[in-house]
């Protein structure tokens, strides 16, 4: 098989490498990685495999991918179906709870706009959502995770919704984020290690991931109350206050239902 570190570099070649080997395994194929194209000098090729040191992993494999890093050898989770139930439903309360949040449905491709759409979402969960363990167990009529309708229907009876621990957080965020018209490969539940209050460095907090402004950013809502509200667009950045929660490197994502993106990317502060 043909590398692609044996290919003569140029646009025409670096546009029919996307196509033909995107949607290879790169984790069994690491030569077969999409590489970067230095503008400046077509003929360049940068890396497409580093190792980086990670808070409590020690150094692991990353792999390029577009223009951003993803784990070699380690899947996102696709049981998407499992964490995120009858997320297609049209029930007319999940759109009133949406359009109580301030956001439509609308599809936004726009980088501005998305993010515009993610600061909104929120700032309304700082303001109508609040921790109750016991009352958060009452919104799901199953054992598994919380459906987009339960959350809306849970709403449309008492004018708030509730949360518990970071996975509830994390979840109600990403699920509103997946139905407000956002790209969904563009959002991801995520899972990273940390050593918090104790913890051994194998204990797992998590969060959000976005991609917006052709980056990966780590949002993490268990902070909502204690950050007012996202940065402005020209000021883009993550949200994560856990010094020893290593947000850069998650070893865990779950993908939105809808989304294609299989891989669990390197996020940026």
């Amino acid at each position: 098989m043909k590398k692609i570190s044996n290919l003569k570099v140029d646009k025409a070649v670096y546009d029919k490498t996307l196509k033909r080997y995107h949607k290879k395994e790169i984790e069994i194929y690491p030569d077969l990685a999409v590489f970067e194209i230095d503008k400046k000098n077509l003929k360049k090729e940068l890396p497409i495999r580093r190792r980086v040191a990670t808070l409590h992993e020690g150094k692991i494999l990353y792999l390029k991918y577009f223009n951003f890093w993803v784990r070699a050898g380690i899947r996102a989770d696709e049981r998407a179906e499992h964490f995120f139930p009858d997320f297609e439903n049209p029930n007319a309360r999940i759109f009133n709870l949406i359009a109580d949040i301030g956001v439509t449905t609308a599809p936004s491709n726009g980088e501005v706009h998305i993010w515009e759409k993610i600061r909104t979402v929120w700032i309304w969960l700082r303001n109508n959502v609040s921790q109750n363990n016991t009352e958060y167990g009452t919104i799901s009529t199953t054992d598994g995770w919380p459906s987009i309708d339960e959350y809306a229907a849970y709403y449309e009876t008492h004018g708030h919704l509730v949360w518990s621990a970071c996975f509830s957080k994390a979840h109600l965020f990403a699920s509103i984020l997946g139905r407000v018209g956002i790209p969904r490969w563009r959002i991801m539940l995520i899972t990273a290690h940390h050593t918090e209050n104790g913890c051994p460095p194998t204990a797992s907090h998590v969060f959000v991931a976005v991609y917006v402004n052709e980056r990966w950013y780590y949002l993490d809502p268990t902070w909502v109350y204690s950050v007012a509200e996202l940065p402005a667009f020209a000021s883009i950045g993550s949200v994560g206050l856990f010094n020893t929660v290593d947000y850069m490197h998650p070893f865990k994502g779950i993908p939105i239902p809808g989304s294609d993106f299989e891989h669990i990317p390197m996020l940026n502060k």
